[in-house]
Formats: structure tokens, sequence, C-alpha cells
């Protein structure tokens, strides 16, 4: 998979996917790797997300180093920067918010990412 991405995961998140593959909360999903199968029409598959994005020329113009990672729901969406991998190869992820047209950083990495999300929206 990693190599049609044409870029390496974060070596977390390899992680998460090999010892939980999947994940929800509160309704949303983490985006994970499903069966090659049901690749071309999984909704929850981080490759096949990612390619419907790249069919997208003016998605591709505007966010070239974004995966998108956890979509909630229709207010934000989660995505990792590929622009900016630390020295450990993780990403920052970050918060779109939708309604507000603003996109900042949640977390610096995805272990953080998890640790907010889970502490967020377990209440």
């Amino acid at each position: 998979m990693e190599a049609e991405l044409g870029f390496e995961l974060p070596p977390p998140y390899c992680w998460w996917l090999k010892n939980y593959g999947n994940g929800q909360l509160n309704g949303g999903s983490i985006l994970s790797i499903g069966p090659p199968v049901y690749r071309d029409i999984n909704d929850h598959d981080i490759l096949y997300i990612h390619r419907l994005n790249l069919a997208d020329e003016e998605w591709c113009k505007q966010f070239p180093n974004r995966l998108d990672l956890f979509i909630p729901d229709s207010d934000e969406l989660y995505f990792f920067d590929r622009s900016s991998k630390d020295e450990h190869g993780e990403f920052p992820v970050m918060c779109y918010d939708l309604m507000n047209d603003m996109i900042y950083e949640y977390a610096s990495s995805f272990s953080e990412f998890l640790e907010k999300l889970i502490d967020e929206r377990s209440q």
C-alpha cells in the first residue's frame, strides 16, 4: 500500500493498523486499510479515500500534502500533513474546520492525535 501512496506512513499509525486494524469514536471511523477485494468501495480505507482525493484536480492543487485520517462528520476532518515529517517518521495531524474554513495543527503525532481524540470524544 505504501508503494501506491508513494511515501511511508508514520510508524505508530502502522503499528496501530497491525494491532487494532480500525477504530471508531462517536460514529466516526479512523481510516484504516481494508481488504484489497473491497478497497475500491470501502469508505473507511485510507488508500481508497486518497485515490478519490487525487482524482479531484482542484483538491490536488489546494491540498498537495494532505492524507485524510479521520472524518467524523461534515463539520471537520483530520489529516496527516505530509509536508512536515519529523525524525521519527511522524507527520503532524491537522484539523480542518470546514464550517469556518480554518486549518490548524491538532497533534504533533498520530499517538498524540489518538490520545486527544479519545479524551475529547469519549465523555
